[in-house]
Parts: C-alpha cells; structure tokens; sequence
C-alpha cells in the first residue's frame, strides 16, 4: 500500500443555501504508514461553518486481489460522507423545506485549489480555510493553505 497524499476540492450544489457549500478531501500515508482520510465540509452560513472528520484505517496492509486500496478509494469515501453529513445537516437545519431540497442526489462537482484561492481573496469562510490548515495533517494541503493564507485580499467597494 503506497499512494502519494494528494486532496480534491468540490463543489457542492447550493441546496437552499446563498452561496455553494464546498468539501476538502484528503487521502495520505501518515508516519506511522497509516492510511488515512480527512474530509472538510464548508457549509456556507454566516462566516461559514465547518464540520470536519478523519478515517484512518487501523492496517498497514490490504489485500488488494478484489478492489485496489489506493488514494482515489480512500477520497472517493471521504467525500461521500461529507456529502452524508451535509445533508443530515440540511434535515437538522432546515426541517420545513429539507424534504424538497433532499428529494435528489446532492450532486458536487470537482474543482480545484483556486477556488480556495477565490474564496480567500474575497473574504469568504477566512476562518474555515484558516481552521482547515489546522486540523489537516495532508502536508499538500497544508502547503497549499499556507501558501493561500499569503495571499493578498481584495478590496471591495460598491460604485
């Protein structure tokens, strides 16, 4: 079991919310040669919420001769409980109007690092992001954000 620690960015459809939820998924190999898994939900409410949670599976080996352990696995799962959690989250949050916006599949969409980048720079969910970097232990993300962290804000001002 050897894959390279890698994480996806995606998009969520709105589901009642103003602006798009998005989700982090992670997928690495930690010290110890641990799998693990991360997945960061941003829910879009106020400053923004984040609900975040880490798998590790408790082996260093998998047989491999039916389904092949590898990071797309390990993100392919990380990513469908976020999408779980985000609609017990709607059920939770939204009781009157859950039913319809819960009547189809929550459909997301891949996207990439820039649209952290765009969420930063105009000012959006700063603190998900900020909170993200502290709690992942996926070094390509943490670069990422760090590096994202050091980039300028836009300055907004209506005409």
């Amino acid at each position: 079991m050897d894959f390279q620690p890698t994480f996806r960015v995606h998009l969520v459809d709105p589901l009642g919310f103003v602006d798009t939820p998005v989700i982090v998924s992670t997928a690495y190999i930690d010290a110890k040669g641990y799998p693990k898994a991360e997945w960061f939900l941003v829910i879009p409410e106020e400053k923004g919420l984040l609900i975040a949670q880490r798998n590790k599976l408790d082996s260093t080996t998998f047989p491999e001769d039916r389904v092949a352990f590898n990071e797309e696995l390990l993100l392919n799962e990380a990513l469908d409980q976020a999408k779980l959690r985000l609609r017990r989250h709607i059920l939770e949050h939204n009781e009157k109007i859950s039913p319809l916006l819960l009547a189809s599949p929550t459909q997301v969409q891949l996207s990439d690092h820039n649209h952290l980048v765009k969420l930063w720079m105009r000012g959006s969910y700063c603190g998900c992001i900020s909170e993200i970097r502290g709690k992942s232990e996926c070094v390509p993300l943490i670069d990422t954000l760090a590096w994202i962290h050091g980039l300028p804000m836009l300055a907004i001002g209506d005409l």
